[in-house]
């Protein structure tokens, strides 16, 4: 591979990477934003039960503690399926890796020949770098990918959240009028 190719393919997984976390950067802004919406407006409802302690009934009370719990079990079994593919980055990285030693170690067979090793040697070496090279890139967009993996539930659900209770306001205060 020509220095300007691997400069082309460094630039591309350096953009790729860049947009993974600029991706994940505006769902954690819209999660944070439905959030402090969703949390005013459970307030304001469990503010309401000071008054009325047979508001404390409202099925919204109960459906907090399960959809975050249900959120906390998505996002781990994302972020585990994520680190399943580092995993496999990392393994394909080692055999890569592997069959360089390989294609070495049967260069150097056979007598002694130091320039036959010397070549060898070059090649396993700038093998060895490039595979090292593409292998961190792919750890690394990998890696990126597991903030968003962890945030997508609680992005859902947040989101959801307020849109249910945004809709559910005019109700309750003409409920309350």
């Amino acid at each position: 591979m020509t220095r300007s190719a691997k400069a082309s393919s460094a630039s591309a997984r350096s953009v790729e990477v860049a947009a993974e976390i600029a991706g994940t950067a505006v769902v954690l802004g819209e999660t944070l934003w439905a959030a402090q919406q969703t949390i005013a407006l459970r307030l304001m409802r469990l503010a309401e039960t000071a008054m009325d302690p047979d508001q404390l009934r409202d099925p919204e009370f109960i459906r907090m503690v399960s959809e975050k719990l249900r959120a906390a079990l998505e996002a781990n079994l994302a972020v585990a399926g994520g680190m399943g593919a580092i995993a496999d980055a990392a393994m394909e990285w080692a055999s890569q890796q592997g069959m360089a030693m390989e294609q070495w170690a049967l260069a150097c067979w056979g007598l002694p020949d130091p320039l036959r090793w010397g070549h060898a040697s070059s090649r396993y070496v700038e093998t060895s770098l490039n595979i090292a090279e593409m292998a961190c890139a792919h750890l690394a967009l990998e890696a990126t990918r597991l903030g968003g993996l962890g945030l997508k539930p609680y992005h859902k659900a947040t989101n959801e959240n307020a849109r249910r209770l945004l809709r559910q306001l005019p109700a309750l205060h003409a409920r309350r009028a």
